[in-house]
């Protein structure tokens, strides 16, 4: 409070001072001053003052929801529990009356769900407290917990030779940790794809099968590609890596016994088609990659012609092998898949026939059964052991649904809370992730920013030239306080950017409704940075972090030569937010750019943000300046060397 009172004194005085002086050419001299630019004219006190952590949408108490995230059902059936991350508890629900028995205390945001086969103990991913938890189901008391990689996710059970495993997708440090339970520790995490999201146990559960969500930095020249990360449970070891090109948004998966076939369903990406093709449904769509874990893999399209069903998520697999269950979390639609009449065409179909499937939007009606309207936003699904129920998490409703498999009827709707209609964060987050607003419902504002977050990927908007000015996708965790917005600042407000900008140039139909498009930017703003891996616990800075903050705060090199101030690191990129809001010519235009000033991104949570630059051609924060600025307008950074280079990127990676 006092510091905020002395440099708002300041700033009253420096008004004051200029007013007496001449006022806007002082202003102008400021400014100029302390940029180091000239070519600058006039711009807010916001752009460096003014502004702290503290005060963002972000960093304010939220309301809380009763959101569904894992499901997971009682070897007897009697029992759903449900994950209700948001709360902080395990939701208890007699499956024979739909109602909750109990809630359960569980720290750290449950999110994923396994049993073991006795379902005796249940295993609970923390996805904001970096651990598992078990708990005793008898008592539902927690009996152990261990620490695991960053933001675990999906969990699986495995039975190997080597004893009980438990196989976690790490999403935020993008590996796997695979558990032992005699004693309970973790006995290898190795690499997996990127943000590693749903595991399914396979072949009895000596491989298990964890779905990457994310396609990897590829930049420009090549087609983006996510990961299905086949590891040996009993080994702890990596067995194969299934690529899923073109892909992302891989948010399940599951395995079907009798066909020895892995289930991937997906959002297949043109990212680099012109977004003109929208109306022609060629650049999201969704699909179903089936894998034998041979090597031979297929994607198969789950669209029709004229309807989309956009964010295919969780998928649930009946024992015999006969049905799977899509969830579609933006089209609010559960997709029945005949798998008996799925593996008929694929025995007749030639292997040009197989290649081109997934563009073929015809070929669904071969095999999907029927589509079941859902309320907002299911995300999650789990089969009753008998196989005669299959339950929906509906997200963004507080609910759960129970379907019977065979006459494909609702049983009836589990509330586990009011929906939340009443915080505009959460209507705002419905609008987010619903794809009515687009052309024949292609996609939502997540099929591009899982989680608010960002899918890595660039793509060749129209509106700045076909083929022109190809731009990398930005995150939008953190983003607020930082207009404006576009890589080439042009829109000065969230309203603009995401009102008529984005029914013009993306969803191709009428504008988001106003109360809707308010609802929506009250979500944005909401969205705190993205967390990452490299902060110590004690929240100190390492001795390579400490000395690459030096390096970025530095105005003069080692040997005492002053940096120029336009490009000293912290000029351009000015805490608490790192960013002036301006744009800047950095020498980073490329052959499809018709401009070379780009607008400042903010740093916080950079580590998760690959790729790098417009147009993401840096797939690393090492590529922006030993392979795409050699020549000092990024930065001066030709003084340093590997260790200085290596300070910097460590001190970036802890914003």
């Amino acid at each position: 409070m006092k510091r905020s009172f002395v440099t708002l004194s300041v700033l009253v005085l420096l008004a004051a001072l200029a007013a007496t002086w001449g006022g806007r050419e002082w202003s102008l001299s400021h400014v100029r001053y302390f940029t180091g630019r000239q070519d600058l004219g006039w711009v807010s006190c916001y752009n460096c003052h003014l502004v702290t952590l503290e005060d963002q949408p972000w960093a304010k108490p939220r309301p809380k929801h009763d959101s569904p995230a894992g499901l997971a059902v009682s070897p007897d059936g009697a029992r759903l529990y449900v994950a209700l991350d948001d709360r902080d508890q395990l939701a208890v629900v007699d499956v024979a009356s739909r109602q909750i028995v109990q809630r359960v205390r569980v720290s750290g945001n449950p999110y994923g769900l396994a049993l073991d086969p006795t379902g005796k103990r249940l295993f609970i991913t923390c996805k904001g407290g970096d651990r598992v938890a078990v708990l005793d189901t008898k008592s539902l008391k927690e009996a152990e917990s261990i620490e695991v990689g960053l933001m675990p996710a999906g969990v699986a059970f495995c039975e190997t030779k080597s004893g009980p495993r438990l196989v976690v997708a790490n999403s935020g440090s993008d590996d796997i940790s695979i558990l032992s339970l005699s004693p309970f520790k973790e006995i290898a995490r190795p690499a997996a794809g990127r943000e590693p999201y749903a595991v399914a146990a396979a072949r009895g559960g000596e491989l298990a099968m964890v779905a990457c969500r994310l396609a990897a930095a590829v930049g420009l020249d090549a087609p983006p590609s996510s990961e299905v990360t086949v590891v040996n449970p009993g080994l702890g070891r990596v067995v194969s890596r299934e690529s899923l090109d073109s892909a992302h948004l891989s948010e399940g998966v599951a395995w079907v016994p009798s066909r020895s076939w892995a289930l991937t369903p997906l959002v297949k990406v043109r990212n680099l088609v012109p977004i003109t093709q929208v109306a022609k449904g060629w650049v999201m769509s969704s699909g179903l990659a089936v894998s034998d874990l041979g090597g031979a893999l297929i994607q198969m399209p789950l669209d029709e012609v004229n309807d989309y069903f956009a964010d295919p998520s969780a998928i649930a697999v009946d024992a015999a092998g006969r049905r799977a269950y899509v969830a579609s979390g933006g089209g609010d639609t559960v997709s029945v898949i005949d798998l008996e009449r799925l593996a008929a065409w694929l025995a007749k179909a030639g292997e040009r026939e197989k290649e081109e499937a997934i563009d073929d939007l015809t070929l669904s009606s071969e095999y999907v059964l029927a589509r079941l309207p859902t309320a907002r936003n299911p995300r999650q699904l789990a089969l009753s052991p008998d196989g005669k129920t299959f339950f929906i998490a509906e997200r963004l409703q507080d609910s759960v649904l129970a379907v019977n498999t065979e006459t494909l009827q609702p049983l009836g709707r589990i509330a586990l809370g009011d929906g939340g209609l009443s915080d505009p964060i959460r209507r705002g987050e419905r609008v987010f992730t619903q794809a009515a607003h687009t052309f024949q419902r292609q996609f939502s504002c997540r099929s591009c920013h899982p989680d608010g977050h960002v899918d890595g990927l660039a793509y060749d908007f129209d509106g700045d030239g076909v083929g022109d000015n190809l731009l990398d996708n930005r995150t939008l965790q953190g983003v607020a306080g930082t207009m404006p917005f576009k890589w080439n600042g042009k829109n000065p407000s969230l309203e603009i950017q995401c009102g008529p900008r984005f029914a013009r140039v993306l969803m191709r139909t009428d504008p988001i409704p106003p109360a809707d498009l308010q609802d929506l930017t009250t979500f944005l703003q909401s969205q705190p940075p993205a967390r990452t891996v490299h902060r110590s616990q004690q929240g100190k800075l390492t001795e390579s972090q400490e000395k690459g903050r030096e390096v970025f705060f530095a105005t003069h090199q080692p040997n005492g030569t002053p940096i120029p101030r336009d490009r000293q690191c912290a000029t351009c990129h000015r805490p608490p937010l790192f960013t002036n809001r301006l744009p800047s010519d950095i020498g980073t235009k490329g052959r499809y750019d018709t401009t070379n000033h780009f607008d400042t991104p903010h740093l916080l949570g950079i580590a998760a943000s690959a790729p790098y630059l417009h147009d993401g051609r840096a797939k690393t924060l090492e590529e922006l300046w030993t392979v795409y600025q050699t020549n000092d307008l990024h930065g001066v950074s030709s003084y340093m060397n590997k260790h200085q280079l290596n300070d910097l990127i460590e001190y970036l990676k802890t914003l």
